[in-house]
Formats: structure tokens, sequence, C-alpha cells
């Protein structure tokens, strides 16, 4: 199977369900997603790190969920940019988890609000993941600031 060149050029930057819903519709629109054979089809959720089921589900997802990520990973004084770097799988996780998430709606409603409630924590299914990256975060700050030494006179 050859790859079509917008896919080859599909941008790196942003999350990966974007990603997805690119190729999705490139093959949607031309109607060569329902020529594959499921053995080409297994094989790029393979290289996406996905189940065949995942992949046919974030295909027909809209990017809403990308956005809150970004929002959420953000409010949590995280950098999308460092995870992208230093932790991809976790934010490939973090995005899979966030593109089966029930609680959209209500997510994109407190955002919109511009008051993102502590509430979050109780619906989101990230909540651990992004409380483990938060804590991680704040160890290497508090290392970071050991490691200058002691002051002197």
């Amino acid at each position: 199977m050859t790859i079509p060149r917008s896919v080859e050029s599909a941008p790196t930057d942003g999350f990966l369900y974007g990603w997805v819903r690119a190729i999705a519709s490139r093959f949607a629109g031309s109607g060569e997603l329902q020529n594959l054979g499921s053995k080409e089809f297994e094989q790029i959720a393979r290289d996406l790190n996905l189940s065949s089921t995942e992949l046919i589900f974030l295909s027909a997802r809209n990017d809403l969920s990308g956005d809150l990520l970004r929002k959420r990973i953000a409010e949590c004084g995280l950098s999308t940019d460092q995870l992208k770097t230093r932790q991809p799988e976790v934010l490939r996780d973090l995005e899979r988890v966030c593109g089966h998430c029930t609680s959209t709606k209500r997510c994109a409603a407190e955002f919109r609000r511009g008051s993102a409630s502590p509430d979050w924590f109780s619906y989101c299914p990230n909540t651990p993941t992004l409380q483990a990256l938060m804590d991680e975060d704040r160890q290497s700050r508090l290392q970071a600031s050991l490691l200058m030494g002691p002051s002197c006179c």
C-alpha cells in the first residue's frame, strides 16, 4: 500500500486525533478507506499504536478533545511541547484517553465559562496521569533548586 502524499506531509505538531482524522478524511473522501483490506487497516492502527476499533472510533470523532486536552495540560502548568519531546508515549496515552472521554461537553462548557472548577478532577479520565505529571514537574523543580548548592556568606 502506498501512502498518499497528503498523509506523508501530515503536520507533526498537532495532536494524534487531528492527524488520524486527517488521514481518515483523506481516505473517506476518495473511498479508499472502504477499499483497504483488513490487514492494511490493522497495520495502520498498529503503526499508530492503536487497536483497529480505536482507529475507527477516533477517525469518526471531532477535534474538540485535542483542544480541550491542550487547555487542560496548560491549566496544570505543564507544556504540551515538553511532553511531546520528553514523554511522547504519555502524551499519546493522554490523547487516546481524552478521545474516548464521555465528558467532553462538560469540559468544554467549563473552559467557555473561563473558570475551570476543581471539579474536573472528579470526571476527567486523565486525572491520575495529569496529577502524576504535575507531581513529577514539582519534584524536578525542587531538585533543580536544591542542586544550586548551599549559599555561603
